[in-house]
């Protein structure tokens, strides 16, 4: 049975079909775009107005989940074989898509894009390969398009194929929309509540000066310190995971099932995350990666169990369908605005058995923060509404079980005995090829929780 926000749409985008043949669905990650492109595609067959469908998606892994939801709601196999009634492919396949554009060119065929924002290109940009095919070939094949996002901008600001844009700003028009604050008050999708954890105190102490910053913003600006090295600090994972497996707990207690999920930066850093989460914690995880062969066959088994943790680097983002995650730790380096959303949505499905209330934890990096703080925006900078973002602040300190001895530190500087954290990180200056030590003693953690309140 669809959602009420589902029969809706799916009423639209038939209507829509009959005076063009492109309809741009964007709703909020994890409120059930694909269930819906099924029954619009149900609708469109049993009318005898398609013979065949097929769906585009980013990753193998969505295929996957594509595939399954296509054959539970059309009642047919949708496997491209010999009687299917579609066929799931990645993206990447439209570099071979010869083939099925010849089987396919005298048949009415829908085509669905999952993620559409994976495409760009205007005929005159320098567009992806992906774009290009799906601009040169699909326009001709399809009868009827049907494109699917939960966020409709790109990083390279490169437009998205078959999108219409408003003038003068190039705001994306959508068909239908159903963003995620329609999807929290409905209870179609968990509130999220995420805190960004900053570091009150850190001394830098190189071989020329000895600073003191009590952010991690001013230490990125001002410090010479990359993100990517405050990520792989020991003691900033430790910490960053403590506070995700406490919320976990809590959650289990009620939940058996709930999960978590963190997202790493690279392979070595995930597996240095698996080690403190194993070597520190006494906690078991998964972990996936494009290294891995099995990681589809990984995370389907950790859909259907009762693990606790899995670790990604960029494999479960966007339409990975693990409904049970519910805490997210956040250590990629990837901080743009698109990414952020895709791994949060990752924790806001509804289940039956679970809170309606979705966790991530980050440190505090400024962009970021700044992007926890529009949620509320569907499309940021595409509308003129705006909601209230409600904004607690509370001081944390947080205290090492086995902190890294140190030197005694410079006269006139006292920091927090109980958090005395330090690390090398090689920096190359500008005029020459000489290469420094910078040593960082972090005293103090702080955290932000932000949430999204309903006006």
């Amino acid at each position: 049975m669809l959602r009420n926000w589902q029969a809706r749409c799916k009423n639209n985008a038939l209507e829509t079909f009959k005076l063009q043949t492109h309809f741009l669905l964007l709703a909020s990650p994890g409120a059930g775009k694909t269930i819906v492109a099924a029954h619009i595609a149900k609708a469109l067959y049993d009318d005898d107005q398609i013979d065949y469908i097929v769906c585009f998606a980013p990753s193998k892994i969505v295929c996957q989940s594509i595939e399954t939801t296509f054959e539970k709601v059309l009642h047919r196999k949708f496997n491209g074989r010999l009687g299917a009634v579609g066929v799931s492919r990645t993206y990447h396949s439209l570099n071979t898509i010869r083939d099925l554009v010849n089987d396919l060119s005298n048949s009415r065929v829908l085509v669905v894009f999952d993620e559409i924002h994976h495409c760009a290109g205007d005929g005159e940009s320098p567009a992806n390969v992906w774009g290009l095919q799906v601009l040169a070939t699909i326009q001709n094949l399809a009868t009827f398009t049907l494109s699917l996002t939960g966020t409709p901008w790109r990083t390279d600001t490169l437009p998205i194929p078959f999108a219409k844009y408003a003038d003068p700003h190039g705001n994306i028009l959508c068909d239908f929309k159903y963003d995620m604050v329609d999807a929290i008050k409905e209870n179609v999708c968990r509130m999220p509540q995420i805190t960004a954890i900053d570091i009150e105190q850190v001394i830098v102490k190189n071989a020329e000066s000895v600073i003191t910053y009590h952010n991690i913003a001013t230490l990125l600006k001002e410090g010479g310190i990359s993100y990517q090295s405050i990520l792989r600090h020991p003691e900033v994972i430790k910490h960053m995971l403590e506070r995700s497996i406490n919320q976990l707990n809590i959650l289990r207690e009620n939940s058996a099932r709930a999960g978590g999920l963190i997202v790493a930066s690279s392979y070595l850093h995930a597996i240095q995350i698996q080690s403190i989460l194993s070597g520190h914690f006494k906690k078991q995880s998964i972990l996936v990666s494009c290294r891995q062969d099995d990681s589809p066959e990984l995370i389907e088994h950790f859909r259907k169990s009762a693990s606790e943790w899995i670790i990604s680097i960029a494999m479960i983002s966007e339409g990975t369908d693990i409904p049970r995650l519910q805490v997210c730790c956040n250590l990629t380096d990837v901080t743009t605005e698109l990414y952020f959303r895709q791994i949060l949505g990752r924790v806001l499905r509804v289940t039956q058995d679970q809170t309606n209330i979705a966790y991530m934890f980050m440190l505090a990096e400024p962009k970021l923060v700044e992007y926890a703080q529009r949620l509320n925006e569907a499309i940021p900078g595409a509308y003129n509404y705006q909601k209230s973002v409600d904004l607690l602040e509370s001081i944390e300190e947080s205290a090492a079980e086995n902190p890294i001895q140190s030197t005694k530190p410079p006269t006139g500087i006292n920091p927090d005995p109980a958090l005395n954290l330090r690390f090398n990180e090689r920096k190359q200056q500008k005029n020459d090829n000489d290469l420094i030590h910078a040593e960082l003693i972090m005293a103090k953690f702080k955290s932000k929780i932000i949430s999204s309140y309903l006006i």
